[in-house]
């Protein structure tokens, strides 16, 4: 089975469907890809004949030290050139990207690229400053869309931002997602050495950004490829949805049919709040894994197959399905992925 990806079927595809201006794209390179130009185009090949756990272990192996070493080019290139000069007021980096890019992995791994320069980095979940999930049902008469703007208490967030900017003590919100509320908060004491990250997929969000003033580094992190196996298309946002499956199974008390009921709603937001706003970051990241639909195929169909056949989900849920048919693979095993990797921020 050989994987192919050409940016002509990027253009015409019905996934994310939206390209951004990218001065500094990431994209790790593996001794099994093959970059050739036809034209305008470029295709990507990736040899996926897999026949013995050695060789899956080797392509494993390969796709994660790739991508940690694109990785640490990425954020290297965004902690020099933003904290290795002088600034009035606290540091600043947003992570930002759709749902299910691999964006908790990115910030613990700037945790320690920016702790090795010297300074101390605090991360900053935007999700902790979520409304909680009975006022978003009241306000809205419908389940929560946390993906939306509206799921946000802008004014803490505000507050917060502020106190931090200052310099002055700051009580910082956890939400707990299997209550829908948050369940503590701790104070915080800002010094000059602290970098904050500010992580979420509203990190690009006008209503958010507004707060975080002018002088801050941005970074994006996406699944930028969409891949086609045995002349089947697997979209860039069916691989996320996939991820997303598996995540809010293990971790966040979700059964499948739920998670797909909330992704219409999931995509709409990308397309009209995310991607729209995205074309400013500083660095763009590609998250995806060469391994990774390997895994996912084994995790997916099994959920995939409790959607009730009476469900209005039930056909996206066959369609998915039946392309991660074409990924089913004995000789790939979770126990093969890193406990540092990426991929574990959905499979655990």
């Amino acid at each position: 089975m050989n994987i192919l990806m050409t940016t002509a079927e990027r253009r015409g595809r019905q996934g994310d469907g939206h390209f951004l201006k990218k001065p500094l794209h990431f994209i790790p390179k593996t001794k099994c890809c093959k970059h050739t130009q036809t034209g305008g185009d470029f295709l990507k090949y990736i040899d996926t004949k897999i026949s013995s756990a050695h060789e899956a272990r080797l392509i494993v192996r390969e796709s994660e030290e790739n991508f940690t070493a694109a990785l640490d080019n990425a954020l290297d290139t965004v902690i020099h050139g933003h904290i290795d000069r002088e600034t009035s007021g606290c540091k600043i980096i947003t992570l930002s990207g759709p749902t299910c890019s691999g964006k908790t992995t990115t910030a613990n791994k700037l945790i320690r690229m920016i702790t090795e320069s010297g300074y101390h980095a605090v991360v900053m979940s935007i999700d902790d400053f979520f409304i909680d999930r009975a006022r978003t049902n009241d306000i809205n008469g419908e389940m929560p869309d946390y993906d939306s703007v509206k799921a946000i208490d802008l004014a803490e967030f505000g507050l917060c931002v502020k106190g931090l900017m200052e310099g002055k003590p700051t009580l910082i919100p956890h939400y707990d997602f299997v209550t829908g509320k948050r369940d503590s908060y701790a104070e915080y004491y800002p010094t000059r050495k602290d970098i904050f990250i500010f992580e979420g997929i509203q990190a690009v969000y006008p209503e958010v950004v507004r707060f975080l003033g002018s002088d801050f580094k941005s970074i994006f992190i996406h699944v930028d490829d969409d891949v086609t196996a045995d002349g089947v298309l697997m979209r860039s946002d069916e691989i996320r949805l996939c991820r997303r499956l598996v995540r809010d199974y293990r971790f966040r008390n979700a059964l499948p049919e739920f998670t797909l009921y909330l992704w219409e709603n999931v995509r709409a937001n990308e397309r009209e709040n995310i991607y729209p706003n995205a074309g400013n970051c500083h660095v763009y990241i590609n998250s995806f894994l060469e391994y990774e639909l390997f895994i996912l195929a084994k995790n997916v169909l099994p959920l995939l197959e409790t959607v009730s056949k009476d469900s209005p989900y039930r056909d996206e849920a066959d369609e998915v399905a039946e392309k991660l048919r074409h990924f089913l693979n004995p000789h790939f095993d979770e126990s093969m992925i890193p406990e540092n990797s990426v991929f574990r921020e959905f499979i655990g």
